[in-house]
C-alpha cells in the first residue's frame, strides 16, 4: 500500500514540472512552417495525411546533467480542445544522461492546428516559441 501512494505521490509531482512543456508545446499553436524551421531547423522527417495537412517532426538530442533521476513524458494536443498525456520516472546515476525532444507538429492551410511532444519534460520545455 505504500509503494502505491508513492508512486500517486510521485506522478502527481510529475504533473507541475509537464506545465512548462504544455506552455512550449501551446505556443507554436498558428505558427507557420516557415517560423518553426527558422527556430528549430530543418525537420527530420514529414509526411503528409490522407486528409492533406503535413506532418513534420523535429528531432532534438541533448546530454543531461549528472542527476539521479529524470522524467519522461508524452503530450498532445490540437486546437479541438483534446488532450492525452503520459508520464515515467527513470532514477540512475553515473554519466551525464541523454536527453531527446521530439515534436510532431501538422500544419493545416499553413499553420500549426495540432501538436505531439514527447521526451525530456526539462530539455523540451527549453523548445517554446519565447524560450532561448
Amino acid at each position: 500500500m505504500r509503494i502505491a501512494t508513492l508512486m500517486v505521490v510521485l506522478l502527481a509531482g510529475c504533473a507541475f514540472p509537464g506545465a512548462g512543456v504544455v506552455e512550449a508545446r501551446d505556443s507554436w499553436d498558428g505558427a507557420t512552417y516557415d517560423e518553426v524551421v527558422l527556430r528549430w531547423g530543418t525537420p527530420a522527417r514529414s509526411t503528409k495525411l490522407s486528409d492533406g495537412r503535413d506532418v513534420y517532426t523535429w528531432v532534438s538530442d541533448s546530454v543531461g546533467s549528472r542527476g539521479s533521476s529524470s522524467v519522461g513524458f508524452g503530450i498532445g494536443g490540437g486546437r479541438g480542445g483534446s488532450v492525452g498525456i503520459g508520464t515515467g520516472i527513470m532514477f540512475g546515476s553515473g554519466g551525464g544522461e541523454p536527453a531527446r525532444c521530439e515534436r510532431s507538429l501538422i500544419f493545416k492551410d499553413g499553420r500549426v492546428d495540432e501538436q505531439t511532444w514527447q521526451g525530456s519534460a526539462e530539455y523540451c520545455r527549453t523548445f517554446g516559441r519565447s524560450a532561448r
